[in-house]
């Protein structure tokens, strides 16, 4: 499934006002209406908590395997009196751990001694009965600690765990799968560093003729760590799966009588009414005759060069693109690999991209609020990036990430208010300093940077993982991020314009028209008076439509990696290298093949069939089910299904452009990408309730069906029709 689509279209803006308003028809309360929608709909009832909500409590019995998996073996001499302390890892036998079922649930210190004692005067006769040695050993893993003692010669263990023992043995009732899991797998919690330790208190025999000598004694440990694997089964025997899928299905003939009636009506319209639905319309940027000189590499600022231009808003795309890839696939990954279920994935998916959904509401902030002396947008810009980094930071203080699910969830929210933030600081930079015909071909570059990104966080910081640990990839994210600061806070977008405040230069005072325009479009009620006649298009309401209904099918994206990593056995590192490597190279590919199909063509005809061969994609994928357990097969129809739905976005954004009207263009793009992202919210929260009800099949097929409404949606639009109406009128 591809990932929520990413946005780097950019829209000219400019700062006329209308002199006399269109009259406003009634179907500008559709559009009020669907506008509140984006606001309120995550608020009152998207947001569920983050435990997955719609488990009950069974009768259940677990069947399991113990293993052993030697950490270390040693023997050494102990001194009396001293407590001798050592450390040892987890990660130097992560595969042995891996292979043996994955849940740490106890360290094992094996301790064996003899006796040393010597005799220490001339009447000793080597007959006296020696005095036992106490031998203490300790083993601790954070709040978890156990101690033990025996006297020498001889052995004993010290057996720490931290697991429900009494859960392995007899039936289970009162207690949900979840509750289960929760006292078997503590996940990265029991990993890493175990600390050790060994006492001797050594004793000699003492007569008043004979007396002993005992300073210490030799004593071989042997460290394990104790490894559990486990299935849970219903009161039948049968093995629960990893996600809470319900067991009900719907026949795929309920799903192909909705499908291939679209199939006919895009025929039809393809081949009869290509006119009448503007089928042959060319959505990609028009081509301008590049004047010599226009764009050089001259000089230090964004509008002097376009080297800088280049590089700057490339690196800004990377830094989103960043953890991006990080959320949705390594963080996605990580937790489900730790037994998450469909609600806790749902839960941070929807979190991580509700700030998305309301970053159109920074537009007008931006645009009002401004300090000239050092820049328009690179304020806003450093601000977004010292805002991550902090976030970051704080992620790294989080004790638990598996038992923290809300509070990990409420600081993704605010992670991605700042990403948010820089998403929009960032295309309104990139609107100001752009020449017309640099747009195409920057665009493809930030899509291009923003993509790299993704494979960094996704199948870079993926992949890594199992070395560095959860904690390792949220820590390797800071200096990236920090590097990539550095390019806005020494960068100016305007000759005159300062970096830092203790910087002397020479103010460039520009005092002309523009700057008058400019002055005037940053009033509050000049912006919202443009944004409602925009919306007053009959297309551009439409395109709303399209915006809510694009992403209805990600409810694959909490679905496929449970499917994978549960159910079909995927290690995380095997997941996260396609998804985050592979596909994302994929979604790039398919969107230059959308850019250069839509020009040959038509966008709004390759939007149609790109659409409808992913939905037979789908619908195919679900029905062969009997191959999934073929890795051939996902990957091929996978990348298929990626490369389609990259076809798609591409021509929805050029659609989205068409109907956007250039006096806000900025804010009116920037709400459709919020609404497309309040789709993938949608999608998400749709995923755990299907989840309860039906089975992974027909869940593909819902998908498939879904995936049909871009097409009816984008069908009435006239993508020339605001251009038309309003900029004729202006």
């Amino acid at each position: 499934m591809v990932e929520p689509p990413l946005r780097v279209g950019i829209c000219k803006a400019g700062v006329n006002n209308l002199e006399d308003e269109p009259s406003h028809p009634p179907s500008m309360r559709l559009v009020h209406l669907l506008l509140m929608l984006v606001v309120l709909a995550p608020v009152t009832g998207c947001l569920g908590g983050g435990g997955g909500g719609s488990e009950t409590t069974g009768t259940y019995t677990v069947e399991s395997t113990m293993t052993s998996i030697e950490l270390e073996t040693k023997s050494a001499d102990y001194q009396d009196e001293a407590t001798v302390e050592w450390s040892l890892d987890s990660s130097t036998i992560v595969e042995d751990i891996e292979a043996a079922g994955g849940h740490v649930v106890g360290v094992l210190l094996s301790l064996t001694y003899g006796e040393d004692e010597t005799s220490g005067g001339p009447l000793c006769t080597g007959g006296e009965d020696n005095a036992p040695d106490t031998i203490t050993g300790t083993a601790s893993k954070g709040e978890w600690t156990l101690s033990g003692s025996g006297e020498n010669p001889g052995s004993h263990e010290v057996n720490l765990t931290w697991h429900n023992a009494s859960l392995l043995s007899g039936v289970i009732e009162g207690l949900t799968k979840s509750e289960i899991e929760d006292q078997l797998a503590f996940g990265e919690e029991a990993l890493g560093a175990y600390n050790l330790a060994v006492t001797v208190d050594a004793e000699a025999f003492n007569s008043a003729l004979c007396s002993h000598n005992d300073d210490g004694e030799e004593v071989a440990t042997e460290v394990s760590l104790l490894v559990l694997d486990f299935t849970i089964l219903d009161e039948d025997g049968e093995a629960l799966t990893g996600m809470a899928v319900g067991d009900g299905s719907l026949p795929v003939f309920l799903f192909a009588g909705w499908i291939f009636p679209v199939v006919f009506l895009v025929g039809y319209v393809s081949a009869k009414q290509r006119d009448r639905f503007h089928l042959d319309l060319d959505f990609s940027e028009p081509e301008t005759e590049v004047v010599e000189g226009e764009s050089t590499s001259d000089g230090e600022t964004l509008v002097e060069s376009y080297r800088a231009r280049v590089i700057t808003l490339s690196a800004l795309y990377v830094a989103q693109g960043v953890p991006w890839g990080f959320i949705t696939v390594t963080m996605v990954t990580f937790l489900a690999a730790e037994g998450a279920d469909a609600g806790d994935l749902a839960y941070l998916l929807t979190l991580g991209t509700l700030p998305w959904s309301f970053k159109f509401l920074w537009g007008p902030i931006i645009d009002r609020f401004q300090v000239p002396a050092f820049g328009r947008r690179r304020p806003w810009i450093i601000l977004a990036q010292t805002g991550m980094v902090a976030l970051l930071v704080t992620m790294l203080m989080v004790p638990d990430l598996t038992d923290n699910i809300s509070l990990l969830g409420a600081l993704f929210f605010v992670y991605n208010v700042f990403t948010a933030l820089q998403d929009v600081s960032t295309d309104a930079l990139a609107v100001d300093v752009l020449q017309s015909h640099e747009f195409e071909r920057v665009n493809s570059y930030m899509f291009t940077a923003k993509s790299l990104g993704g494979i960094i966080g996704g199948a870079g910081l993926g992949t890594i993982i199992g070395v560095v640990g959860i904690r390792g990839a949220f820590l390797i994210q800071i200096p990236i991020l920090v590097i990539i600061m550095m390019v806005p806070l020494f960068m100016r977008e305007r000759p005159g314009e300062k970096r830092f405040p203790w910087d002397e230069i020479d103010v460039v005072e520009k005092v002309d028209d523009d700057e008058e325009g400019a002055k005037e479009v940053r009033d509050f009620s000049v912006i919202l008076g443009n944004i409602r006649t925009a919306f007053s298009v009959r297309s551009a309401q439409l395109g709303i439509i399209v915006s809510l209904v694009i992403s209805l099918a990600f409810i694959l994206i909490p679905i496929l990696p449970l499917l994978f990593l549960q159910e079909l056995g995927w290690t995380q590192e095997q997941f996260n290298a396609t998804k985050g490597g592979i596909i994302l190279v994929v979604t790039m590919l398919g969107a230059m093949a959308g850019g250069e199909l839509g020009r040959r063509f038509g966008g709004k005809s390759v939007l149609m069939f790109a659409a409808l061969s992913a939905s037979l994609t789908t619908l195919t994928w679900g029905m062969l089910n009997s191959m999934w357990g073929e890795g051939w097969f996902m990957m091929l129809v996978w990348i298929i299904h990626t490369f389609l739905w990259a076809i798609v976005s591409i021509c929805a954004y050029s659609l989205m452009m068409r109907v956007t009207w250039a006096e806000v263009g900025g804010t009116q793009f920037t709400g459709y990408m919020a609404m497309m992202n309040l789709s993938a919210i949608i999608g998400y929260q749709l995923a755990p309730i299907f989840a309860a009800q039906y089975d992974y099949q027909t869940i593909f097929y819902i998908a498939a069906v879904l995936e049909t409404f871009v097409i009816l949606a984008a069908l009435f639009i006239d993508p020339e029709e605001t251009d038309r109406t309003l900029n004729t009128e202006v």
